[in-house]
């Protein structure tokens, strides 16, 4: 976030310190303004310290009175159940309040109007089909219409080029709306160093904020990082990561490069509401076993074609307690079995990772309580156990311990897929100590340059660079530059990449398994193929 260019007034300081309450979240806010100034600006303007809760008595009673359920009123205010009742508790709110109001009620009246604030629970409309009624300016729309949608994000990586040719041969001369779009380069080399030049050009001749160069990271771990990725809207991009989204509670979708530039021109598209998927995973995972694993299990049991052209939401007491590291992980691997999006509930977690964080205001949006659903699954991970995709694709997922020992000449730990700080900090907890096999090498690819500078600030890098790691600048992806070695002919390579997607097949001869940090640092210290579990805490 870029820094402030002038002072506060005294009403916006009195806001941030609603919202924030100390110097020094108001300082970040401000785009990392030092918390004594932040202290000097107050004190000038007879602002005190703390002058006001995070949210009034009046604010919390107005809410209590209005629905009379903590679970209405926490969403209202974008804060879990339990929070709303503390709050009502610290201002001694306890009894139901004595009358009833519209909102309480679970039946509409004619003639009445609710304000987009308290819309009722009971529409039977999933996540998927309130994103894409918002994007279309729509109250509600039913699963199988097709509406003309404004997304709210659009992100271009590595066919960023193939959409300026096309955007070129429409014909406008600006694009609708600079703010709305993030370029990202691809690697550099011969061949497409003219074409990052002209896009270099273009996005200054757009004034394109946005734009990132190939050294910074992969595109969709940078979106996020950078507030861009935020829940309720609505993300377009050019490749499948783009589901990672879905980890905020963002619908996030593909489409093809003339698409992308029709709406580069236009700012809307056409786009199908897909029927939606529930899926509760509940249970306490075993030692080993990570947000990677969960994910390739519902692969396993989804197979392929088993989310085609549908929406995925996943619930549960498992999903709850990931990070928003493994929620990426889940929504991004979603594509094995063709999901169109992937979507993880909003709560507590991704609140305080957007706070300070999120460039934009945002809406959350939940699923009505009586959602429908084409399917449901339920999941219990209680007896699950470390999972690897063979070279089959996603239909040929087993447990570790099925082709445990078996060789490998390469390992790769990052990649868009597992290439976040708390993916490093699981690989460096089994190496530390130890080291890669002298007939293994272990290639280390940070998702971005701030998770390999915090990886560097904590000890990450050093520890896996003492165990024989090689560590590779951020963004490399395995087979898209020439610093990953390409593999002789039958031999094999153990990554923590998103995997072959539906349709694909290579015809590259080696033979690549797909697997956690954990079971890959493992099997780097072996040089064969490992279960993690005695190797974590």
């Amino acid at each position: 976030m870029s820094a402030r260019k002038k002072i506060p007034t005294k009403a916006e300081l009195i806001q941030l310190q609603k919202l924030y309450r100390t110097d020094e979240k108001i300082g970040e806010r401000l785009g990392g303004v030092p918390a004594y100034l932040v202290a000097y600006w107050r004190r000038k303007k007879n602002v005190p310290r703390h002058s006001q809760p995070k949210f009034s008595e009046a604010e919390i009673r107005n809410l209590w009175e209005r629905y009379g359920d903590d679970d209405k009123c926490g969403l209202e205010l974008g804060i879990s159940k339990a929070a709303f009742y503390n709050w009502r508790r610290r201002y001694g709110i306890k009894e139901k309040p004595a009358f009833l109001k519209l909102e309480q009620l679970e039946f509409p009246f004619p003639g009445v109007k609710t304000g987009s604030r308290a819309a009722s629970l009971y529409g039977k409309r999933a996540v998927a089909q309130k994103i894409l009624a918002h994007a279309a300016g729509q109250e509600k729309i039913d699963v199988g219409d097709t509406a003309v949608v404004e997304p709210d994000l659009l992100v271009s990586s590595h066919s960023v080029a193939e959409v300026l040719r096309q955007f070129k041969e429409i014909g406008p001369e600006f694009i609708f709306n600079p703010n709305k779009l993030f370029l990202s380069l691809g690697v550099t080399d011969g061949e497409s160093a003219r074409e990052n030049k002209e896009v270099r050009e273009f996005a200054r001749r757009q004034a394109i904020r946005n734009a990132a160069e190939s050294f910074e990271g992969i595109t969709h771990q940078l979106a996020v990082e950078k507030g861009l990725a935020l829940p309720g809207q609505l993300a377009l991009g050019l490749d499948q990561r783009t589901t990672a989204f879905g980890a905020l509670g963002m619908f996030a979708t593909t489409v093809t490069p003339s698409e992308m530039a029709t709406i580069w021109a236009s700012g809307k598209i056409w786009l199908k509401v897909p029927p939606t998927i529930r899926i509760d995973i509940s249970g306490r995972r075993s030692r080993g076993v990570y947000g990677r694993d969960i994910a390739m299990s519902i692969t396993s049991r989804l197979r392929r074609e088993g989310a085609e052209y549908k929406a995925v939401e996943y619930y549960g007491s498992a999903v709850t307690q990931m990070s928003i590291n493994e929620r990426q992980t889940l929504s991004l691997l979603s594509t094995s079995m063709s999901a169109m999006a992937a979507l993880c509930p909003f709560d507590s977690s991704v609140r305080r990772y957007l706070n300070g964080r999120a460039n934009a205001q945002y809406q959350p949006l939940v699923a009505d309580k009586d959602a429908e659903y084409i399917e449901i699954f339920q999941i219990n991970i209680e007896h699950l156990v470390p999972q690897i995709m063979c070279p089959g694709g996603p239909d040929d997922v087993k447990a570790v311990a099925e082709v445990e020992n078996l060789p490998v000449t390469q390992v790769v730990i990052g990649t868009s897929a597992n290439g976040r700080f708390e993916d490093l900090r699981i690989a460096a907890e089994v190496l530390k100590g130890r080291q890669v096999s002298d007939n293994c090498q272990l290639y280390i690819c940070p998702a971005s340059r701030s998770v390999y500078i915090e990886a560097l600030k904590k000890g990450l890098i050093r520890i896996l660079a003492e165990s024989g790691a090689i560590i590779l600048p951020p963004g490399i992806e395995p087979g898209s530059d020439s610093l990953i070695p390409v593999l002789y002919d039958g031999e094999h390579r153990l990554s923590t990449g998103c995997g072959p997607l539906p349709g694909q097949r290579s015809d590259d001869p080696t033979l690549t398994y797909y697997c956690s940090p954990a079971t890959a640092a493992a099997s780097a210290i072996n040089a064969a193929i490992t279960e993690p579990s005695g190797y974590v805490k």
